[in-house]
């Protein structure tokens, strides 16, 4: 009986030390288990979402006027410097002194005769398309004021009341465009009138010609300073008007085909701030998408077909007064945007299967919860079905986040 204590004993220990292991065990996950895992959240709520398309933007000037000599002569030393403000038929820009007239013989004289007679009926025409745009935003502003009458009683659908506002801006872009053809026609006939009378033998030998200003804006480049003998359509300087300016953006096709004339446009990164530091946003609107498109070399050597947009001050050119020619800008087109929308953060999203799903915290508990979305942005996506205002969802939830996991909120006392 002794000998079968005796060998019985070693048993009774193994299976004695195994029982303690294991309960070590259990009591080691279960202490593990009753930590909750620490984690960040995020309040679904309703409010505005806005989806833009970003890209970067230079300002240029809406109209150049690249000033030649009329005819060849001698030109005198230009006295300007870029930037000097010129006034239209008022500011003498250069003088010339022309070359020793040969005479003209008829086939010479009836062409340099026509070319005044072209550039007069340019003039006329050119008038008419003026009178034509007049009516056509006259037009635009009495339909804009119904639609707005309309708009304010409920009557109107926000998309009509915008297409209105975007044929206001259209029609009064299209009645400069009008106004700035009629100048360069008048610029085209004094530079005929000069040559035939540089030809003809009416001026005196040492007499200048003066080339006055076809605009009113500000001188922006000098090509010709000195004074020399230089031949007829010689350029001498170029003029613009640094308050009429525009901003042109490259942007991907695959951008470009979501953006519309009329869309708003917030411009950022130009440098400017606001009276409490912050940084300062204007405001434009899509004028003109280009409808072809153009092969550019990225910073990485690949091929991307890129597309230029046209964008003009929303409201007061005056509102880009700190702006230049060439100047860099951060674009946001605003291709759809809501005030009321319920949005989740993207960082609380992620796949499961072929849906998305979040995670939500119930009784300090992680609950998987499928949704469906609408629209999004980088930052935010509006909820269609799935979540309610108020609702905590965990972002950017770990491995170690389960469903019906035990979490707590970081900061918060357990």
């Amino acid at each position: 009986l002794t000998m079968n204590a005796k060998k019985k004993s070693p048993w009774m220990k193994r299976i004695a030390w195994l029982l303690l292991v294991v309960l070590c065990g259990l009591g080691i996950r279960k202490a593990f288990e009753s930590v909750p895992v620490l984690v960040d959240v995020a309040t679904v709520e309703t409010g505005p979402l806005v989806i833009t398309v970003d890209d970067d933007g230079r300002t240029r000037l809406r109209e150049r006027y690249t000033v030649c000599a009329p005819v060849a002569g001698r030109l005198q030393r230009v006295p300007w410097k870029a930037g000097a403000p010129v006034e239209f038929d008022q500011t003498v820009l250069f003088r010339i002194e022309p070359l020793t007239a040969q005479p003209l013989d008829e086939r010479q004289r009836e062409e340099a005769e026509a070319q005044v007679q072209r550039a007069q009926s340019a003039i006329a025409v050119a008038q008419a398309e003026v009178q034509g745009a007049e009516a056509q935003l006259d037009y635009a502003r009495l339909d804009l004021q119904r639609r707005q009458a309309l708009e304010a009683g409920g009557f109107e659908a926000q998309k009509d009341f915008d297409l209105a506002q975007r044929e206001e801006r259209m029609a009064v872009a299209g009645l400069e465009a009008a106004q700035n053809r009629v100048r360069v026609a008048q610029l085209d006939l004094r530079i005929a009138q000069a040559a035939l009378l540089a030809t003809d033998g009416s001026t005196q030998p040492g007499t200048a010609i003066e080339v006055r200003a076809p605009m009113s804006g500000q001188v922006t480049r000098i090509f010709e300073e000195s004074a020399r003998t230089i031949s007829a359509g010689t350029p001498i300087l170029e003029l613009g008007d640094t308050t009429r300016l525009e901003i042109v953006a490259e942007y991907l096709s695959q951008d470009a085909v979501k953006v519309e004339p009329g869309m708003a446009v917030n411009i950022r990164g130009w440098g400017g701030e606001s009276l409490d530091g912050t940084e300062s946003t204007l405001q434009g609107t899509v004028r003109h998408v280009e409808p072809s498109a153009f092969t550019k070399i990225s910073a990485l050597g690949v091929e991307e077909q890129r597309i230029h947009i046209l964008i003009d001050p929303a409201k007061d050119p005056a509102d880009w007064k700190a702006l230049g020619d060439g100047y860099r800008t951060e674009l946001e087109i605003i291709i759809w945007s809501r005030q009321n929308v319920r949005t989740v953060p993207t960082g609380a999203l992620f796949r499961a299967g072929d849906d998305w799903a979040v995670f939500v915290i119930q009784n300090e508990t992680a609950v998987e919860r499928r949704i469906k979305l609408g629209h999004r942005n980088g930052l935010q996506a509006e909820v269609l079905e799935g979540l309610s205002d108020g609702d905590r969802v965990i972002l950017y939830p770990s491995e170690l986040v389960q469903d019906g996991l035990r979490v707590q909120v970081r900061g918060e006392a357990p």
